[in-house]
């Protein structure tokens, strides 16, 4: 299951406690591509591994908070050296 959102980036579930954060802007085979991998720790609680500079914090509520954290960084902090 995949959720796309207006602003190019995705939530891919890898499994049930699992997802990829991706930008859609990049090509697959750019690094760049795969900007956080979420794992659950508890029915309350994510852990996040950023990929790319997005955010410090490291744990949230849920996988959709981690997705609008990607969604509302600022464009430079988020795609350092990416497209416009």
């Amino acid at each position: 299951m995949s959720m796309t959102t207006p602003a190019r980036f995705e939530m891919r579930r890898l499994t049930e406690s699992e997802w990829l954060i991706l930008d859609d802007g990049f090509d697959r085979s750019d690094a760049r591509h795969t900007v956080a991998c979420v794992s659950r720790l508890s029915a309350e609680q994510v852990e996040v591994i950023w990929l790319q500079p997005v955010a410090e914090r490291i744990r949230y509520d849920s996988v959709a908070d981690v997705l609008e954290a990607v969604r509302s960084a600022p464009p430079q902090q988020r795609r350092a050296g990416g497209p416009a």
